[in-house]
């Protein structure tokens, strides 16, 4: 039996809005108890719900272990 090797990251999702018109929405992973962005979206949404579900993605995986490599292709880790 294995045992459970629990979270490996602990952050939050932040989303900012980068232009006004037309409203343009980015995200970003942050630590814990701090304000040091750990990974960063490319590319802008246009709903701030879209950026924001798009950043709780990157931060679930990064919970779990797995590793962002810069183009935002997600790999196992064993």
């Amino acid at each position: 039996m294995t045992k459970e090797r629990g979270c490996k990251f602990y952050g939050y999702v932040k989303v900012n809005l980068q232009s006004h018109s037309p409203r343009r929405w980015k995200w970003s992973v942050r630590r814990d108890g701090s304000d040091v962005v750990v990974f960063s979206s490319d590319a802008p949404f246009a709903h701030a719900e879209d950026a924001w579900s798009a950043g709780q993605r990157v931060l679930t995986s990064l919970e779990t272990g797995a590793v962002v490599d810069p183009h935002r292709l997600l790999v196992e880790v064993d």
